[in-house]
This record gives C-alpha cells, structure tokens and sequence, in this order.
C-alpha cells in the first residue's frame, strides 16, 4: 500500500499546461496524452472522477448558481474511496462549491475548506472567518449589532486578525482592486500546499489525500507571486472587465482583453506548477511511505482561440479546451508506462488510483477508442450562449 495524493489543478486546460508547467512534466513518470474531462464545470466533473459515472448517472450538478445540491447523497461505496479500506481520507479544496455548504466534505475522514468567501461572495484569506457567511446566518435585525457580533465572532476564531482582515475587506476590498499595484493573496494554493505537507506527515498510516487549487480560475489578475516576466498585463487590469454573458453572447473582448486574459492565464498556471512541484518535493523527503502523485484538472478553459469557437470561460461547452485536461502521475509503480496515447476518460481515474494505492500494474483496458462526456447544469431553462438544450452530449475519438 502506498500514499496517494491526487491534485486537481481547477480549470486548467492541457495545452496551456504542457507550456508553463514544465516542472510537473519533467517530473511525471506517467503522462497521458489525451486525456478527457467527463463534463464541463467543478461539481459534475468532479463527482465523475470519484464515482466514474456520467453526470446524468449520478445526478450531482446545479441548473443555476442559486440551486441547491449535495455530495453527501452518494455513498462512499460509491466512489473509490471505499475500495481504500485502512486510508486515511484527507480533502482540502479552495473551490467554493466543493466544500461543506453542499456536502463534499462527507467523503473524507479530515476536510479543510480554503474557498475564499463563498461562491457568490470573495475574502481576503482562505482561513479566516467570512463576513458574508456570517451576517448570512445571522438573525440580528440591527445592522450595528449584526458587525458588532461579527467583531466579536472574530475575536473567538482562531484566526482572529485574518478574520477581521476579511471583515475590513469586505468593504475596502473593490476599491483596493482597482489600484494599479498586484494583489498579494493568492486563492489558496498555498496554504494547501503547507496544509497537504502538514497533514501528510502527522500520521503513519498511508492517506489518500485530494487536493483541488484554483488558482488558474477565473476572476484572472495580476499577483506578486506571478512570475512578472511572463507577462505585460497592466496591474489594475481584471478578466472581470466583462462578465461571461458579454464575452460570449456580445462578443465583447478586445484584442487587448484577450491578450491580458491568456497572459495571466498562462502566468497562473505556471504558479501553480512551482507551488505543487515544490509540495511534492516536500511529501517526498518528509514521509517513509511511497507517495505516487496524480496531477489533473478538472475541465479545461476557452481562451478565445478559433478551436476555442471564439468562447471563453467553460460552463456550457465541450471544445477541446474544456474537454482536453492533463493528467500526470509522478512516482507510479514500477512497470508504469512513460506515455499513454490512446484516449483516457475521467471515469477511469477511480480505477487509476485504487491500482496505484494497491500498487496494482496499469491495465490497457483502462484506455479507449471513444471517450463519452457531458455537460450539464448551470444552462437552466432559458438558452445561455445561444445553446437552447440543458444537455449536450459527445465522444471524442476515433473509429
């Protein structure tokens, strides 16, 4: 039995990644090729991957950002992770719709939430308390007392100060965004990051340890941790300049818009390359335990390229950019191969791992000439980017 950690680099398209993650790639033991995400957005993709079913076999999805939804209705059976009896189950996830307001944390024993803020609402640091969550909740009819409470909510957590940072935050923070200076928070890779080492080293049993970063999702803007000679893109410059509905059904983006959009793009996804290969060295040197690494995302990104139809962002698509995801694995068994070329579908990770876990040798079954994929939810009943159908299916292969 051995350490798996798997590392779900969100939104973060194949091509893109085989350019500005070149230390994940020189690490790889194991790179497939074409591999294909099982949907188009965070919720039913992921519950793919741990179930290995279709979105409309397991359910998990949302026809709008409002609508209500749970992980906690599938069984852990019905994932791989039952087929890790005597694993510790270890989930940190910095996206806001995989976390405990919609159940994702039933699958794991430890769970730790880095989301900053909501999925509706941002803040400062992953680890303090959030403003709008908590006068959510409250049922505190005066305005004053309702920010008094959250004053002294702060003071109880422990991040206090972090947690009043947000507080201020929530009021500064649009003005702060448009100064012309890089932001200096990243979105929660790297407090992950020392978390993942943390509680991989903390225990001497083997753990499965899930890890999903957002750093490459959108709103895209400049960082401090960036690497600045990547790119030219103005300080006070953000993607949110226009929402996903003028991109797409308005055809606003400038040539200057799509310019600083795959800039930072390409910036952050080389980001998330030094945080997670450093993560890995860190694992490595500081637990006895073989540790295999599988590196994927969860769906890809349109960038506004030809193949791209001209689109951006990835709910309600199924171009190559979304569909086509890396998916890396550094340190596998012995007797892995160095590339697979066939077809390779998310609804074989489950298999992947639990072959990995038991140091199993690959199976070329786990490969195909037709991939299936879906992308439902987040459509709703009225057309969104022209597409009248809530579902859409393909397969991507050949004959």
């Amino acid at each position: 039995m051995r350490n798996v950690v798997l590392i779900v680099l969100d939104t973060v398209r194949k091509d893109t990644f085989d350019e500005s993650a070149p230390r994940l790639r020189e690490a790889s033991g194991t790179s497939f090729e074409q591999a294909r995400a099982a949907s188009s957005w965070s919720v039913p993709s992921h519950t793919s991957i741990f179930t290995g079913q279709l979105p409309h076999q397991h359910g998990i999805h949302a026809e709008s950002f409002d609508s209500s939804f749970s992980f906690s209705t599938i069984d852990e059976n019905d994932t791989f992770l039952g087929d890790l009896s005597g694993y510790r189950k270890i989930g940190l996830s910095a996206n806001s719709y995989l976390n405990r307001v919609f159940g994702f944390d039933s699958f794991f024993d430890e769970y730790e939430d880095f989301s900053i803020g909501s999925h509706v609402h941002e803040s400062l640091f992953t680890d303090g308390l959030v403003i709008r969550e908590f006068l959510a909740e409250s049922d505190e009819p005066n305005a004053a007392k309702r920010y008094l409470d959250f004053l002294r909510a702060c003071f109880d957590h422990d991040k206090p100060l972090k947690s009043v940072a947000n507080g201020v935050w929530s009021q500064i923070g649009p003005t702060v965004k448009r100064l012309p200076v890089p932001e200096v928070v990243d979105d929660g890779a790297k407090n992950i990051a020392r978390t993942a080492h943390d509680r991989a080293t903390e225990d001497s049993e083997p753990f499965f340890l899930f890890a999903n970063m957002m750093d490459a999702h959108t709103p895209l803007r400049n960082l401090i941790q960036f690497d600045q000679s990547l790119h030219s893109v103005p300080n006070d410059w953000s993607s949110n300049e226009f929402d996903k509905w003028e991109l797409n059904k308005d055809g606003a983006a400038t040539d200057e818009y799509t310019r600083n959009y795959r800039q930072l793009y390409a910036a952050a996804v080389e980001y998330l390359d030094r945080v997670v290969s450093g993560l890995i060295d860190d694992i490595q040197r500081s637990t006895a335990r073989e540790t295999t690494f599988v590196i994927i995302s969860d769906h890809g990104h349109n960038l506004g390229y030809d193949s791209d139809d001209e689109l951006f962002h990835h709910t309600g698509s199924m171009t190559e950019g979304i569909m086509h995801t890396p998916c890396e694995i550094i340190n596998p068994p012995d007797g892995y191969p160095e590339t697979v070329t066939e077809y390779f579908s998310h609804l074989q990770l489950s298999e992947l791992i639990v072959r990995l876990a038991h140091e199993e040798p690959f199976d070329d079954a786990l490969t195909a000439e037709w991939i299936p994929a879906e992308t439902i939810g987040l459509l709703g009943t009225d057309p969104t980017w022209g597409k009248n159908s809530p579902m859409m299916s393909s397969r991507t292969g050949t004959e």
